[in-house]
C-alpha cells in the first residue's frame, strides 16, 4: 500500500488477490444462502430462535453480495466510487457488519432467556410479531450507530480517491462507536454464555444429587425386603419324624434343603449386590455425562466468543490507534487491510458456528443437498 491510499500490487498478485476475494464473497453468499433456503423450505424450523439465525444469515449474505463485490474493484483496480456510491457503500457496509454483530448478541440473549425463564420463553414461541419487531429493531439500532455519523461526515470528499468515513480521524467518535459496536456486544455475549454454562453445570450437579438420593432410599428399602425374605426362607418350620427309619432320611433331606437354601440366599445376595453396584455405576455415568455436556457447551461458547473477538478486536484497536495521528499521516497498510477483511471473514464463519451446529438445520441441509439416503429397490 502506498501513502496516497492506492494499491501498488503487481498484475499477478492483483489477479490472485482478486480471485481470493471473489472466492470469499461467493463462499459467504453460498453458506448463508443455504441457511435462508433451509428456513424457507422446512416449516418446522420456523420458531423464535431460528428467526434470529435467519436474520443473521440475511445480514451476512448481503455482506458477500454488496459490500465485498463493490470493494474489490475499488481496492484492486483503483475504481473511484464518487460521492454517492461511496456514501451508499459506507452506510451499507457498516450497517451490515454491525447488524451481524447485534444478531449474535440477540442469539445469545435468546439462549439466555431459554435457560433463565424457560416457562415464559416457551409461551413466547408463538408470538411471531414480537420476534419480527426484535429482528427489525436490530437493523434500526445498527444504523443509528454509524449511519448518521457517515451522513454528516464529508471529509472523504476532499480530493481523496479512497472511500472511507471522515470520523476515522476523530478519536472520540471512534471511542463511542467502538464501545457500541464491539465492547458492549463482547461483554453481553460473554455474560449470557457464562450464565448459560453455570446454569447447566449447576443443573447437572443437582440432578445427579437428587437421583443419587432417590436411589439410596429405594435401594435401602429393597435391601431390607430382601434380607427379611432371606431370613424367612432360611427359618422354615421343623417337623417331627415319626419313625427311626425316616429320621436318617429326613436328616439327610434337611441337610440338603438347608444347603440349597444357603446357596439360594447367597445367589440372591450376590444379585442384589451386583444390582446396587450397577445402579451406582449408572449414577456416576450420568453425572459424568452431565459434566461432559457442560464442558462441551462451555467449549462451544468459548469458541463463539473467541471467534467474535478475533474477528472484531483488531479492527477496533487499529482504527483507534490510527485516529491518534493526524489525518494527513493516515496510510492504508497491509495490517489495516487484514483487520478490515477479518470482519467480513466473520460472515463466512457465522453459518458454521450457529445454525449449522443444530441437528434440525443439518437434516434440512442434507435434504437440500440431496444427500438423504434413498432406499434401493430389490430385484428378484
Amino acid at each position: 500500500m502506498s501513502d496516497n491510499n492506492t494499491t501498488t500490487f503487481s498484475p499477478n498478485n492483483r489477479i490472485v488477490l482478486t480471485f481470493l476475494m471473489s472466492l470469499l464473497a461467493f463462499s459467504i453468499m453460498l453458506g448463508n444462502a443455504v441457511v435462508i433456503i433451509a428456513f424457507v423450505v422446512d416449516k418446522n424450523l420456523r420458531h423464535r430462535s431460528n428467526y434470529f439465525f435467519l436474520n443473521l444469515a440475511i445480514s451476512d449474505f448481503l455482506v458477500g453480495m454488496i459490500s465485498i463485490p463493490l470493494y474489490i474493484p475499488h481496492i484492486m483496480f483503483n475504481w473511484n466510487f464518487g460521492s454517492k456510491i461511496c456514501t451508499f457503500w459506507l452506510i451499507i457496509d457498516y450497517l451490515l457488519c454491525t447488524t451481524s454483530v447485534y444478531n449474535i448478541v440477540l442469539i445469545s440473549y435468546d439462549r439466555y432467556q431459554s435457560v433463565s425463564n424457560a416457562v415464559s420463553y416457551r409461551a413466547q414461541h408463538t408470538k411471531i410479531l414480537r420476534t419480527v419487531v426484535m429482528m427489525m429493531g436490530i437493523w434500526v439500532l445498527a444504523f443509528l450507530v454509524h449511519g448518521p455519523v457517515i451522513l454528516v461526515s464529508e471529509s472523504w470528499k476532499n480530493g481523496k480517491t479512497y472511500c472511507e468515513p471522515g470520523f476515522l480521524s476523530e478519536w472520540y467518535i471512534l471511542v463511542i462507536t467502538s464501545f457500541l459496536e464491539f465492547l458492549v456486544p463482547v461483554f453481553s455475549v460473554a455474560y449470557f454464555n457464562m450464565y448459560i454454562y453455570l446454569s447447566i453445570l449447576k443443573r447437572g450437579h443437582l440432578s445427579a444429587r437428587q437421583s443419587h438420593t432417590r436411589f439410596s432410599s429405594v435401594s435401602s428399602s429393597n435391601c431390607g425386603h430382601s434380607c427379611r425374605f432371606i431370613r424367612a426362607a432360611s427359618s422354615g418350620p421343623k417337623e417331627a419324624v415319626p419313625s427311626f427309619c425316616l429320621e436318617k432320611q429326613g436328616r439327610k433331606s434337611s441337610f440338603f434343603f438347608s444347603l440349597r437354601t444357603q446357596m439360594n440366599n447367597s445367589a440372591v445376595t450376590s444379585k442384589m449386590g451386583s444390582l446396587c453396584h450397577s445402579c451406582s455405576v449408572v449414577l456416576h455415568q450420568r453425572e459424568h455425562l452431565e459434566l461432559l455436556r457442560a464442558r462441551k457447551l462451555a467449549r462451544s461458547l468459548a469458541i463463539l466468543l473467541g471467534v467474535f473477538v478475533v474477528c472484531w478486536a483488531p479492527y477496533s484497536l487499529f482504527t483507534f490507534i490510527r485516529s491518534i495521528y493526524h489525518s494527513d499521516q493516515h496510510s492504508k497498510t497491509v495490517e489495516y487491510e487484514v483487520t478490515f477483511w477479518l470482519q467480513w471473514f466473520n460472515s463466512l464463519i457465522n453459518p458454521f458456528l450457529y445454525p449449522l451446529c443444530h441437528k434440525h438445520f443439518q437434516k434440512t441441509f442434507l435434504k437440500i443437498l440431496c444427500i438423504k439416503k434413498q432406499s434401493v429397490p430389490m430385484h428378484s
